[in-house]
This record gives structure tokens, sequence and C-alpha cells, in this order.
């Protein structure tokens, strides 16, 4: 079985082959330089540019695979939630050419498709896991116990916790995209810091921030706060703003918001007495994130896709795709696109614990 994979929920526009479950190909067309000069995701360009770039990445993948379009048995694509209309450029694509092919759809959750990525990679991860999606739009962390059973357990009540990287990096004056840039600084402050210890421009390292919601049981989450904790330290203590107190609040908000990330998920799975866990979405990008999960590997299984994987691509999408075709869970025609999380495919159940 040969599937498309088509992500266009935000500014990339992800295209991927898979057969039987392993990925054929896999391209992907970023705009971030174009988007970083904005400070931020323009909606209006980045579905423009995905309209103009979608075409010829279809026939780059297919190339790149060696397979006719002929060839496949059904074309996936996000249906939501993200951008509408980037969500739109891909669903449109997508159904246009399930038509003239004859070959099924398959719509595809976003957030979904990253819960099951880590699957595309390691073949010991296994049915049930917890699952944490962290990204620029989304927080959530997930019971799965399989690929159309899946628990919600807890999600951000307001700023996702890559949106808290982006307002921060634009606070310090570091520019977007925030999370790779807070992650660089403040990885290189902890080096600085482990070599010179007491260093009299920054004694103390990073700048202590609280962990949000930390109450036992609850695995929602919330940023919000410790956005507006930063913004009133930097009001309060960073005249002058000096590279070393860059360094420190940067240092101490990946702190604070990696911490909470780690803390909720290994206290769920605790609970759940469940041993695998599986970390996915852009922000699992992140290098102390992963460092911080990995530190729990003597207790758990952590898997933890490589970087490729974690941002944006059409590889989550057509292999959640081929697997729900495989299981009948294809999608009309007339399916329409959404920008939010309230109307999902093979929705999930949620549950306070």
């Amino acid at each position: 079985m040969i599937l498309l994979g088509i992500e266009t929920s935000c500014d990339e526009t992800g295209v991927a082959l898979i057969r039987d479950g392993n990925v054929l190909a896999d391209r992907v067309s970023s705009q971030m330089d174009f988007h970083s000069i904005y400070g931020g995701v323009v909606p209006e360009f980045a579905s423009r540019i995905q309209l103009e770039a979608i075409g010829p990445l279809v026939v780059q993948a297919c190339s790149d695979a060696g397979v006719r379009l002929q060839e496949l048995d059904g074309v996936a694509v996000t249906i939501g939630p993200g951008l509408i209309g980037s969500v739109l450029v891909g669903v449109n694509f997508a159904k246009g050419l399930a038509y003239a092919l004859g070959r099924p759809l398959i719509g595809v959750d976003h957030v979904q498709a990253h819960l099951f990525s880590p699957l595309i990679e390691f073949d010991r991860l296994s049915f049930p896991y917890i699952g944490l999606v962290v990204s620029g739009g989304h927080t959530e962390l997930y019971t799965v116990n399989s690929f159309t059973d899946i628990v919600l357990n807890g999600k951000t009540i307001d700023d996702a916790a890559g949106e808290a990287y982006d307002k921060i990096a634009g606070a310090l004056g570091l520019g977007y995209p925030g999370g790779p840039l807070i992650d660089r600084i403040a990885r290189e402050a902890r080096t600085a810091g482990t070599q010179h210890s007491g260093n009299r421009q920054n004694p103390d390292g990073p700048v202590k921030f609280p962990l949000a919601m930390m109450r036992k049981g609850n695995y929602n989450f919330s940023f919000s706060g410790l956005k507006t904790a930063v913004v009133r330290y930097l009001h309060e203590h960073s005249r002058p703003l000096t590279q070393e107190r860059i360094s420190a609040i940067a240092a101490g908000f990946q702190d604070a918001a990696t911490g909470v990330l780690v803390k909720k998920t290994i206290a769920l799975a605790r609970q759940k007495r469940i041993r695998n866990i599986a970390v996915a979405g852009g922000v699992a990008a992140n290098s102390q994130l992963r460092e911080m999960f990995t530190a729990y590997s003597n207790e758990f299984g952590i898997f933890i896709p490589s970087i490729r994987l974690c941002t944006d691509n059409g590889s989550m999408v057509s292999f959640l795709g081929y697997h729900l075709m495989k299981l009948g869970r294809t999608s009309d025609l007339s399916v329409d696109a959404y920008a939010n999380n309230t109307r999902v495919p093979q929705r999930a159940r949620t549950s306070a614990a």
C-alpha cells in the first residue's frame, strides 16, 4: 500500500510517500526565513506561499520515491487544527488529487499525527504509552491505547509552550522563532556557568521562575503566568539588559517551561503505571527537554523522534493515514477543514487523570 501524505497546517508545506508503513520520500518547504522578518507567522502569506509550493513538492517527492501518481493507493492530508487558510490549501489539493485518481482520501488530525510520529522510528514503542505533544500551537498530554483510542488527560489552558517561547524571545529581543534561539542561549549559558562557576557578571546562574499548576493530579498546563513573570522581571531587574542577564533570564525561563512539561508527564505515567513515554511536536526538538526526559530512561522507555519528525512534516500524516486506511477509516470528499481542536476525526476521549 502506497500513500501520499500532505501537511499544511501552519507555515511549512510537507509532502511524503509511505509504503506499508515505511517512508519512501519526505520533502518539506519551510517559510521560517520569510516569517522571521515579521516576528511570527503571517497567515495570509503562509497560505499563498503554500499554494505555490505544494504542486512542485508532490512532483519532487514522487521523483525521490520513484513512484507515479497512478500507483498511489490513497491520499492522506491534515484537515486540522491549524491556520484555516493553510489547512485548506492542503485539503483542496488532496481532494482534487484523490478525485482525479479515483483513490480514497484520508483526513488526518494534525495533533494526532504528531502523537503517533515516534512509531515511525521506534519499533520498540508499543501501546499503551503516554504521549506529550508540545509545539507552537499545542501542549497536550494523552494516554495512547491504539490508533483509534486515545485519552486526553491534560492540555494548556492558555498559551502553548512554543507560543510562550516565541513571546519571551520577542521580549528579550532575540527574534523568531523563539524556541531554537532560547534553547541555544540557555545551553551556552549553562556551559559557561559550568566552566566559570562564580562568574561575577552572573554569579547566581539562571533566574528562578515558578512552575505553574503543579497540584497533584492536575495534568493541565499554563504558560501565561510564566510569561508574565518573565516580563515583570524584565521591567524590574533588567537595566542594563546585558548579554549575561539575557542568558540568565532565557535559561531560567527554559528551566520552568521544560520542568513542568517533564514533571507532569512523568507523574501521569507513574499514576497510570504505563512504562512507555513518547514526546513529539516542534518543542520536542529542545535539547534540554530531551535531556530531562532521557534522565528517566532507567524507569521508562523514552521515545523522542529525530528533529525532522518533531517539526511539521508529511511523513507523520502519511504514516497515520496508512494505519487509519488499514482500519477502514477513510474520509468523504465533502470532509471539512477545521481551525481548532473542537472538531476532530476519531475524537480523543477526555479524562481528568
